[in-house]
């Protein structure tokens, strides 16, 4: 027994190293989901509609506070902003009875020991909260409507006797108003992340000096990732068309900044067999509507 929790413990250890990998950071803007509203200036968020309405319209205000939109308020903001949302939201509690069997002593000796488990019935709850919320944003100088979108959600929980869900229906309600609104905010507002790629290690088809000097680099880019980049680029003649060469170089660019060369290299390397590269492909591709978002953005506020 304890040999086996040795050789898991190993596995876990070595399969944790592997699935680590060295890898490079990188910092990007990627755009909005709707790249249309997210070019409107200002913004006012009117009245929605059913009983948690209010409670949506706060929320909302308060997620795209702090975004690339003046949000304007009361009257004077629905006659001037270039774009308004609105919509309603609705929210229903159904709470039910039903039975079911639990596995339960029934028979115990001087000392607490059980002697007897049988099936017994035992009360219990089941509550559904449904919450259903549409969404819809209006370019006030065209009429034209930018976003249309349901945001539904909904909870079912269990419990029995001596027992009690963990949120109050309360709790679950301003929880998902919430969450409603942050999902908005993601449709709307472009977002700078910073995130880590794994660099591409595979050196088959490299002979063996040229694959371990690929495999140093890898291990420098713990240290020193432009260095690594260097020295890959140094690489091209001898490994030309080598996936992983392809694959890290187009990170190298991605971390640059040079987004349209790292599409190329991406799609390269996804030709040569390199998966990662579709991956790549389709992050770089957000990469440069992030931009070219921003660009628009600014050239928009000066008009």
């Amino acid at each position: 027994m304890h040999r086996k929790r040795v050789l898991l413990a190993a596995a876990a250890l070595a399969w944790a190293g592997v699935a680590q990998g060295e890898t490079l950071e990188i910092t990007g803007e990627f755009p909005a989901n709707n790249r249309e509203a997210s070019f409107l200036e200002s913004i006012s968020v009117d009245r929605f509609g059913g009983s948690d309405g209010s409670a949506l319209q706060i929320a909302i205000e308060r997620a795209l506070g702090g975004s690339q939109f003046e949000l304007l308020g009361g009257r004077a903001g629905r006659d001037t902003a270039e774009g308004s949302i609105s919509g309603s939201v609705s929210s229903g509690v159904d709470e039910s009875n039903f039975r079911r069997k639990e596995k339960q002593c029934v028979s115990k000796d001087d000392k607490g020991k059980c002697l007897k488990d049988e099936q017994v019935e035992v009360p219990c709850k089941r509550r559904i909260i449904d919450i259903k919320a549409d969404i819809r944003i209006v370019r006030n100088t065209d009429g034209r409507i930018l976003y249309s979108q349901p945001k539904p959600f909904r909870e079912e929980v269990e419990w029995c006797r001596g027992g009690s869900p963990a949120r109050t229906t309360e709790d679950v309600i301003e929880g998902a108003i919430g969450d409603i609104a942050g999902s908005l905010r993601g449709d709307l507002v472009p977002h700078v992340d910073t995130y880590k790629i794994r660099v591409r290690e595979n050196t088959k088809g490299l002979s063996k000096e040229v694959a371990n000097r690929f495999k140093e680099l890898v291990k420098l880019t713990k240290r020193d990732a432009r260095g690594a980049c260097s020295g890959w680029d140094a690489m091209q003649t001898e490994a030309a068309g080598h996936p992983s060469l392809l694959f890290n170089l187009g990170l190298c660019a991605e971390q640059r900044g040079e987004f349209e060369k790292a599409l190329g290299l991406y799609q390269d390397a996804a030709l040569a067999g390199a998966n990662e590269g579709r991956e790549g492909f389709e992050r770089a591709t957000r990469l440069v509507a992030g931009r070219a978002d921003a660009q628009e953005r600014a050239k928009r506020r000066r008009g």
